[in-house]
Order: structure tokens, then C-alpha cells, then sequence
């Protein structure tokens, strides 16, 4: 039997404003040939299938699009949700997507034996425990005066119990058969990049440690996390990550979906499945000089138009930089990749007025001049630009005055 995990596929993100439409569509698309061909039997989707609780019709019709060329293909889907996920949108056509052999949990259920899913396929059997994202209202009612480190105590253990309670079913209803458990939180030593909004870390509601996981479990397939890794160094407990770059801070990450395979009720092996890189995530950084160069010399050989982080920093504030800085991005404005933020600083910053003069000194006894100057005098200018902003000064202060 083949099984696929993966979570945290965020349709209908945006990247700085920038979509990544086409970046999903190659993906799905990618994800469906993939299934086809190696004869998947069962996709796990642990989480953050959409970026929003209420997402656009064009998300909408990516999953389901994806959902329709799995029809025929024998591979049955499990979708549980995510904290992005709402989890009305998600159970709405649960009823009748059961009749497509795919199951739907998009929130916790009020019956916990509906979360233990038992799948048969041509290639043998399987438990899922299809376990969503947890609330606190799914897990405890708050109690009046309970302190913030109670509460999160708490919480960690109502998790704890849910997954135990589903260990404990599995055991009595299906010991022979193979299990996986998903979740959709943090687990403690995960790193994490900055595309994950929300995320509670250690002390925060969903810092739960591996150690709670039960034993019951052959192998536990997360979400929630982008990068893709192992927890506690375990092949077993996994993060798959999202399948696409959902930040700068990932354009280094290999992404992949995880193949499990099971042969006689036991997972023999867990194989990471490189996704396609379709779209390039780059950053130039140094000085103005360094970025242009760069810039000039870049060249992108993946199927859609690179998008470009540009950092300049330069040590003194120069108008003439800035000038220069905004010339560039006009230059590079009709370059087959997209520079989408774009960012100018100083090392060493301008003093603001109330820092230009000495301590003591009273605004009330300088006059407009003097503050000028000094503003001046602060700056790293040349002699010619310095004499052509004070003549400027002087004019427009001259027609100032006699109004």
C-alpha cells in the first residue's frame, strides 16, 4: 500500500501582494500525475488546505478541481483542518464527498470515534486517525480565575487525552492493522519560518511535546509547520511542509510529499518525493553598486518569473541614492522576473531635530535657519550639493516671510 502525507498547501496565498495561482495549479497538477503513476492508494492532506477562513472562488475551484481528476484514479483522500482552514467551508460538501471515497474532518467531531477512520483499499488496510486542529473550545471549558499557566497546562493535556482516546480505540476496535495519527499544531523543537502566522510556540497553547504522542501509532503525519522535517530525529513523526514557497525565508527549502509505504501491516518506509521548483525566490542584498550588478546579471531558468527580494543598505542617508535607488526598480520594471520588495536603508540613521543639538537646548530659542544647518551639517553631502540646499533654504524661506 502507498500513502501520501502532505499539509499546509494555503491556496489562495498571496506573497506580498504578488498570487500564486499558477504556482499552486503546477503543483496540484503535478500532485495528481504523481498519484496516477506510482499507484497511490491513500493522500493525507493534515491541515491549511486554504491561507484564509473564507477563501476566494478561485481557491475554491482549485480544490475542488484537484478533488475531480482524483475521481477513477482508486486513490482514496482523507482532509482534515487547519487553523487557517474554516471549518464550515471545509465540511460543507462532506456528505457527498464521501461518495468520492474522500473523508472530511474539519473540525474536532462531537463523537471522537468518528476521528478513527478505518480505510480499505485493493492493497490492504489502514486506521487514520484524522485528527484536526484543536480549539480550545473542542478540547476544555475555561474556568473562572484559572491562571494563564493552568490553562495552558490544560490545554497541552486536553490534546494529550484526545490523541490517547483515539490510540485506546484503535487498539480495541482495529489491533492487527497498520494506523496513522494526524495533527495539525506545534510540536516542540520545530523550526519554523516566517510564513506561518499564528503559530504558538513553546508556552503557547499548541507547544505539545512528541513524548505525548501514545505508542499506538505507527507513524504521525503534521501540519502546521512549513519546513519539512523529522521530529525528535524519528522517520515516524514528520512534518511534510508546504509544497511550495510560501516566504523568502523558505526559498531555500527542498519541498516534497512523503511517501509511506506499507507491505504486511508495517510501515517499511517513509521517502521524501521532491516537488518540481516552479518559481524562484531571490534576494539580492548589499550595496546599491552590488544589487545593480546582481540584478544585471541574473538569469532564471524555472517555468514561471522569479520573484526578487532587493535589500540595499548604505551607510550614509544620500538623497541622490535614493534618487538612484528608484530609477533602478523603474529600470528593472519590465525584467521577465518580478522584484516584489524592494527595501533602502541607512547604516547610520538621520537624527531627527530633537537629536541634532545639544542637551538644554530649547527649540523655542533656534530659528528655522539654525535647525536647518544643523540638519546639514549632519548629512554626508559634498560641498556643491550643501551651498545648492542652502541657496534653496533661503529662497523659499525669503518667500515665506513675506507672505
Amino acid at each position: 500500500m502507498k500513502i501520501l502525507h502532505t499539509a499546509d498547501w494555503h491556496l489562495g496565498k498571496q506573497l506580498h501582494k504578488y498570487g500564486l495561482e499558477e504556482d499552486h495549479r503546477l503543483f496540484l497538477d503535478w500532485l495528481a500525475l504523481t498519484i496516477q503513476e506510482r499507484l497511490i492508494d491513500v493522500l493525507l492532506i493534515s491541515g491549511d488546505v486554504f491561507d484564509t477562513t473564507n477563501p476566494s472562488n478561485q481557491a475554491l475551484a482549485q480544490y475542488y478541481g484537484f478533488l475531480k481528476k482524483l475521481i477513477g484514479t482508486g486513490c482514496q483522500v482523507v482532509v482534515t483542518g487547519g487553523n487557517h482552514d474554516s471549518p464550515g467551508v471545509l465540511n460543507a460538501p462532506r456528505e457527498l464527498l464521501k461518495f468520492l471515497d474522500i473523508k472530511v474532518v474539519g473540525n474536532a467531531l462531537e463523537s471522537i470515534e468518528d476521528e478513527l477512520l478505518h480505510l480499505t483499499t485493493p492493497s490492504g488496510e489502514i486506521v487514520v486517525a484524522a485528527v484536526p486542529y484543536l480549539r480550545e473550545a473542542d478540547l476544555r471549558k475555561s474556568v473562572s480565575g484559572e491562571g494563564y499557566e493552568n490553562r495552558l497546562a490544560a490545554l497541552r493535556q486536553g490534546i494529550r487525552g484526545h490523541y490517547e482516546q483515539l490510540a485506546d480505540l484503535k487498539s480495541s476496535q482495529f489491533a492487527d492493522l497498520p494506523s496513522i495519527a494526524m495533527g495539525h499544531l506545534f510540536v516542540n523543537g520545530a523550526s519554523t519560518s516566517e510564513s506561518e502566522r499564528d503559530i504558538h510556540v513553546v508556552g503557547g497553547e499548541a507547544a505539545f511535546s512528541a513524548e505525548f504522542f501514545p505508542s499506538g501509532f505507527d507513524y504521525i503525519a503534521l501540519g502546521h509547520i512549513h519546513k519539512p522535517q523529522r521530529i525528535n530525529n524519528s522517520d515516524f513523526i514528520r512534518y511534510s511542509g508546504s509544497p511550495i514557497p510560501l516566504s523568502f525565508s523558505e526559498r531555500d527549502d527542498r519541498k516534497y510529499v512523503l511517501e509511506l509505504t506499507v507491505d504486511n501491516a508495517k510501515i517499511t518506509s517513509v521517502e521524501a518525493l521532491p516537488v518540481p521548483a516552479y518559481r524562484e525566490l531571490r534576494c539580492f542584498t548589499g550595496s546599491l553598486d552590488e544589487v545593480e550588478a546582481g540584478l544585471k546579471a541574473y538569469v532564471f531558468t524555472n517555468p514561471l518569473p522569479s520573484y526578487v527580494e532587493v535589500h540595499v543598505t548604505e551607510p550614509f542617508a544620500d538623497p541622490h541614492k535614493e534618487m538612484y535607488f528608484n530609477e533602478l526598480l523603474r529600470e528593472f520594471s519590465n525584467v521577465p522576473f518580478q522584484i516584489i520588495k524592494p527595501r533602502l536603508s541607512f547604516t547610520n540613521r538621520t537624527k531627527g531635530a530633537d537629536e541634532l543639538f545639544i542637551t538644554g537646548t530649547s527649540i523655542q530659542d533656534l530659528t528655522p535657519r539654525d535647525v536647518f544647518n544643523q540638519r546639514l551639517l549632519s548629512e554626508n553631502l559634498d560641498e556643491e550639493t550643501r551651498l545648492l540646499l542652502q541657496e534653496a533654504f533661503e529662497e523659499l524661506w525669503r518667500d515665506v516671510s513675506e507672505t
